[in-house]
C-alpha cells in the first residue's frame, strides 16, 4: 500500500506534516534552491514524494525520496531535485524558474504498511512574476 501522510485509521491525530512556506514568489529565471520545505513526525514513514499541480489542476508525479536518495522522474532531472532524510523531512529545488513553474506543489510521505490508513496532505503555492 503506499500511502500519502497517512495515519492508522483509530489512532490519535498527533501526527503531524507541515510543508513551508504557503507560498513562494520568484522572477523567471531565478531559482527557489531548498526553499519548500517538507517535514513530518511519522516515524515509520521513510519516503517523501512530490507532486506538481497545474493551472488546469493536473497532478503530475515529481519523484520521491528514499531515505537520504533522491529518485526524481525522468523528465525533471536537472530542472526539480530533492535532498533530506525522508524519515523526518525533505527540500524541494527548482532550478531556472519559467512561468510553467508557476503551480502548487504538495509533499507526500509514504511507506509500505498492511494497516487501514487515512491521509493528511498539505499543499503550497509557487506564482512567478514576470518583469
Amino acid at each position: 500500500i503506499t500511502c500519502y501522510f497517512c495515519v492508522p485509521t483509530g489512532v490519535s491525530s498527533t501526527y503531524t506534516v507541515l510543508q513551508t512556506p504557503p507560498s513562494i514568489i520568484k522572477k523567471v529565471g531565478q531559482s527557489v534552491s531548498s526553499q519548500i520545505h517538507c517535514s513530518h513526525n511519522v516515524s515509520i514513514f521513510d519516503r517523501i514524494l512530490w507532486y506538481k499541480q497545474d493551472e488546469h489542476r493536473a497532478l503530475k508525479f515529481l519523484g520521491y525520496l528514499n531515505g537520504e536518495y533522491p529518485y526524481p522522474e525522468d523528465d525533471v532531472k536537472g530542472k526539480i531535485s530533492f535532498d533530506g532524510n525522508a524519515r523526518k523531512h525533505s527540500n524541494l529545488t527548482i532550478s531556472n524558474v519559467s512561468v510553467t513553474d508557476s503551480a502548487v506543489y504538495f509533499c507526500a510521505a509514504s511507506t509500505v504498511l498492511q494497516i487501514p490508513l487515512k491521509s493528511i496532505q498539505k499543499p503550497l503555492l509557487m506564482s512567478l512574476q514576470r518583469d
